[in-house]
């Protein structure tokens, strides 16, 4: 999910990209609205009150940012809606997985649709040196 928004505002104010937020939890999701009204960069983003694993995929998206969001089953699950996607209309696709745990990492190693682009270490930003600060980007191919 996207919670309260916080990441598509950063990104669509840095970026001056239009930025899509996917958030289940309907409270969750009124809150992210909510805060859309008073964002600076409320007008490049939307949100949609869905389950990730069924929500069909515009063919215009190609970035994809994603905070350790959920289970390996579920995140197949997504990333099959992400393919469909794909062969529909076919585009540069890049996924942005920030502090991802093992198993995540092992599947997106072996996935036969992705494969590894580079890695942004974000360790220097926070005290301690947690091998999972890091931002891994892959691509679909």
């Amino acid at each position: 999910g996207c919670g309260k928004g916080r990441v598509d505002f950063f990104l669509a104010y840095q970026t001056k990209a239009n930025t899509l937020g996917i958030e289940y939890d309907e409270r969750i999701y009124r809150g992210a609205v909510e805060n859309r009204k008073t964002a600076v960069s409320g007008a490049r983003t939307e949100f949609v009150p869905a389950r990730a694993e069924e929500y069909e995929v515009p063919s215009t998206v190609n970035r994809y940012y994603f905070f350790n969001p959920f289970s390996v089953e579920l995140l197949r699950k997504v990333m099959a809606r992400m393919i469909e996607s794909y062969y529909e209309n076919p585009r540069e696709m890049k996924l942005f997985f920030y502090y991802p745990n093992d198993e995540y990492i092992s599947y997106l190693m072996t996935d036969d649709y992705v494969s590894f682009y580079d890695e942004i270490d974000c360790r220097d930003l926070f005290d301690g040196s947690d091998s999972r600060e890091r931002i891994l980007i892959f691509e679909c191919i």
